[in-house]
């Protein structure tokens, strides 16, 4: 084969593969000549546009172009044909595409001069569809906008003050707090503007230790507005780690706790005040005490007949020192309870006026999605408060032992429709109840059915509170020798397994749920009614993996008869 041949092949072969690739690329590739007619249009830029591929050769590239660029592009040709002065040429850049149906579509258009060997000026555009490019810029600044209103609308202070100390970002609910709008205070020292003088050097200090990567998730500090009215604030601190994994910013949101401090303050004081009157009674108390014990030594030197009231005045002394124990015991009761009830009702008020309020301002009929989901925040704090005041009821039944158990024949699913339909409040987002072997229990029970709705409410209650969103709950029943077996089993945060024996103690709550809402009375109560009703229970749980309560309860008459203690 000479020289030539093979050159010839050689130029045969890389031509096939130019056109291969031409062919098979996935952005549209255009050739037009120096008069702007398309010359070489491959697949993808064709189907790109909405023409086949013999539609667009020969046809002026005019017709690919929306107005104004249409009329135009034949004057930006010759111009750069007569002066070689490049404005797109060699230049990527964002246009408009138009397709055959005339619909406009983003796209990115990168022309250059393609020399030949006959002279002949020749123009090949790459055109590169960025249709879902900018579907997912314009989906992210929705979202991004959708986040922003998040934090202004939140009753939340959101600060993000970067290593220099210098604001990056404030809320509506911070600007409202320190009466700026937020241009004021964007790049201001947040320190100076925002903390009275006599905390600047304590807030100097929590920054420096959060910058160094220490953990301080709680802190509370003063704010200072703008017209001087001071608030206190309680932290939750956090830290923004840039690519190299370094902190670049601390991020903080903060809520105003300055009249819950003071109604603190005030139960304090009155806890204060009631200790030193229990103090006073007790030193009155004692002093009878002593009298007592003295006219006892008298009697000592008396005739025989008075031994019989020697032994009264003794009884007397006993049952002072026991009533002294018992006040001192009923004033601590009465200290905690105000103190626990003082900060449960707190929770659930707070939302219900929040959403009130919320309800009064959304007007409109397309807000009422809003108004619903307000609604329901509603009825779900009163059914929170609803269940804090049955246990302080029952509470208080089963101390003053004035309560015994009322048998009666009745259906146990009647009783289980009541206490699901009474539970669905205090289910969180994606949590589901699943009931199984009521279908077994073919025949009507013999307990107190006000007891059992009890049990299962709180236990029902406990399970959904103390389970994350989309955990179940599962409720398993079953009647074995006139026995009713009762197992409530839930997923969630677990009971530390040192804490457990006191589970049963009223007001005790394990340290794991003191930022969860609750009594801690709950398994109290179950545990009393489940022993007037001649049952047993017992409990299982496992740190992060969830409680099991097991309720054991005789079903016979002659099973029940049972005295209360």
């Amino acid at each position: 084969m000479s020289s030539f041949d093979q050159n010839n092949r050689n130029g045969t072969d890389a031509a096939s593969q130019l056109e291969a690739i031409i062919e098979t690329a996935t952005d549209g590739i255009i050739t037009i000549n120096e008069s702007g007619v398309i010359e070489l249009v491959n697949p993808a830029a064709a189907q790109l546009f909405g023409y086949s591929q013999e539609e667009l050769l020969g046809r002026s590239i005019n017709q690919l172009m929306p107005s104004p660029h249409a009329q135009q592009h034949d004057n930006y040709l010759q111009r750069y044909m007569q002066t070689g002065e490049a404005r797109i040429i060699g230049i990527g850049r964002e246009v408009k595409g138009k397709k055959k149906d005339g619909t406009l579509f983003p796209i990115r258009l990168s022309i250059s001069e393609v020399p030949t060997k006959q002279g002949k000026r020749l123009f090949t555009g790459i055109v590169h569809d960025l249709t879902q490019q900018k579907q997912t810029e314009h989906a992210l600044k929705v979202e991004k906008d959708r986040a922003q209103r998040y934090l202004d609308i939140a009753n939340t202070v959101i600060v993000a003050i970067d290593r220099e100390g210098k604001v990056q970002l404030l809320n509506e609910e911070g600007c409202r707090m320190l009466e700026v709008e937020e241009a004021e205070v964007l790049g201001r020292d947040w320190i100076p503007f925002a903390v009275p003088p006599q905390y600047q050097e304590e807030m100097q200090v929590v920054f420096k230790a959060l910058l160094q990567g220490r953990s301080i998730d709680y802190y509370e500090n003063h704010l200072q507005s703008k017209s001087g009215k001071q608030y206190l604030v309680a932290w939750h601190n956090s830290v923004l780690r840039g690519d190299d994994g370094q902190i670049i910013a601390t991020l903080s949101s903060g809520i105003d706790i300055t009249a819950q401090r003071k109604a603190e303050e005030h139960i304090s004081q009155l806890n204060t005040e009631l200790e030193k009157r229990v103090e006073a009674r007790t030193d009155e108390l004692s002093e009878v005490v002593n009298k007592l014990l003295s006219i006892n030594k008298q009697l000592k030197h008396e005739i025989s007949e008075r031994e019989a009231a020697e032994a009264a005045l003794r009884q007397n002394e006993q049952q002072l020192k026991s009533s002294l124990e018992k006040e001192k015991e009923l004033n601590a009761l009465k200290s905690r309870f105000v103190s626990m009830a003082s900060h449960e009702f707190r929770t659930p008020l707070s939302t219900i006026l929040s959403s009130a309020d919320l309800i009064e301002a959304y007007e409109q009929v397309e807000q009422q999605a809003k108004r619903v989901r307000h609604t329901k925040r509603i009825k779900s704090s009163v059914a929170n408060l609803t269940s804090i005041l049955n246990d302080f009821l029952s509470l208080s039944k089963l101390e003053e032992g004035n309560i015994a158990a009322q048998f009666t024949h009745f259906w146990l699913p009647e009783v289980w429709a009541e206490v699901h339909e009474g539970v669905q409040g205090l289910r969180k987002s994606g949590q589901d109840i699943r009931i199984s072997g009521l279908e077994k229990v073919d025949h009507e029970l013999y307990t107190d059915k006000r007891m059992l709705r009890n049990i299962f409410y709180n236990l029902l209650s406990n399970a959904l509170k103390y389970s994350e969103e989309n955990s179940p709950v599962d409720c398993r029943l079953s009647l074995e020798d006139d026995e009713l077996h009762i197992e409530i089993q839930d997923y969630g945060i677990g009971i530390p397994e040192e804490e457990q024996q006191h589970l049963f103690t009223r007001f005790f709550r394990a340290h794991n749920v003191e930022n969860i809402q609750g009594t801690g009375l709950g398994l109290n109560i179950v545990k009393g009614y489940t022993e007037l009703m001649g049952g047993q229970v017992e409990l299982q749980s496992q740190l992060g993996e969830g409680t099991t309560v097991r309720i054991t309860l005789p079903t016979r008459a002659e099973a029940l008869i049972h005295e209360p203690n």
